[in-house]
């Protein structure tokens, strides 16, 4: 007997699939569920398995956060590093082990393996751009531990550290709000949250996921949003900047989720219990752009 319960929770992410397409959306947060029992069917196999697919430049991005993840821990409780060149090497190796699992398509037998979107949908990728992506890797590994931030992050007091990317929540009106939170620390009379970029550019639009940390902050730590910093490090253009957030942004992402929250529930036919109205309830957005970077195209309805 399945005893999880799909509860309704929003985030940054959840609120980005929701403006891309209502049902990618559903896809995501509903179609899924229950796919990984065995006696599922087969379409609910099917987009279980397609949620996880990653493209190559998110699953790049995700091996470099866990590795700096993994330093950042061990520095915090006291463990040696290991060089970066080994770190690189042992990285590397790893995303040839997945790359091979996943253009064998092993997810389909075992979905919690790597699972590419271009090996699944047959996306032309040039062996030169596979081997610049594993260059982009080494080039943000580099750059990050040559940083001045992790030679400060090294020497940071034990008491001075709050959070290492862990997968947080606050709640807003009994709604669950998640977030992760990549590094943050106290310093002094402030506090800094460091997020790592791993792109070729830096966000475009960051008052949603700034005036969110500083909500988590007041929420979680009692910090006023004027004692917080946040730092965006991209680690491809070797670049930092440094961001602050006002008590006025604080009170507008406030109304913003709250906002959100009630376009995502207007779909629930029972709020309560988080079940959704029908699949065709949920509009398909025809947008080419959209649909060809959409893990679920093969298996949506007209």
């Amino acid at each position: 007997m399945n005893s999880l319960k799909n509860e309704f929770s929003w985030s940054k992410s959840r609120d980005e699939i929701f403006k891309t397409c209502p049902r990618q959306y559903w896809f995501a947060y509903y179609g899924f569920w229950n796919g990984w029992l065995k006696d599922a069917s087969e379409r609910s196999r099917q987009i279980y398995v397609l949620k996880n697919l990653r493209n190559r430049q998110t699953w790049a991005g995700e091996k470099i956060h866990n590795c700096i993840h993994r330093s950042i821990s061990n520095i915090r409780r006291g463990i040696k590093v290991l060089p970066v060149e080994e770190i690189i090497s042992i990285t590397l190796n790893q995303m040839r082990s997945e790359f091979r699992s996943s253009r064998s398509k092993n997810y389909w037998k075992k979905p919690k393996t790597c699972a590419l979107f271009e090996h699944e949908y047959g996306v032309e990728v040039t062996g030169q751009q596979w081997k610049e992506m594993a260059q982009n890797v080494e080039t943000c590994l580099k750059n990050f531990y040559a940083s001045d931030i992790y030679g400060s992050l090294k020497s940071h007091g034990k008491e001075g550290w709050l959070e290492v990317e862990e997968f947080s929540s606050f709640h807003l009106d009994k709604i669950k709000i998640n977030l992760v939170i990549d590094c943050a620390i106290k310093e002094g009379n402030s506090t800094i949250i460091y997020d790592w970029k791993t792109g070729k550019s830096l966000s475009e639009d960051l008052s949603i996921q700034l005036a969110g940390y500083a909500f988590y902050a007041l929420e979680k730590w009692n910090l006023p949003p004027d004692s917080l910093k946040v730092v965006e490090f991209n680690l491809f253009s070797n670049t930092a900047n440094s961001f602050s957030v006002t008590s006025g942004e604080v009170e507008g992402i406030k109304g913003y989720i709250k906002g959100s929250v009630k376009d995502m529930q207007s779909l629930l036919k029972d709020p309560e219990n988080n079940i959704p109205l029908p699949e065709d309830e949920f509009s398909k957005v025809e947008n080419e752009q959209v649909s060809l970077r959409c893990n679920f195209r093969k298996v949506c309805r007209i």
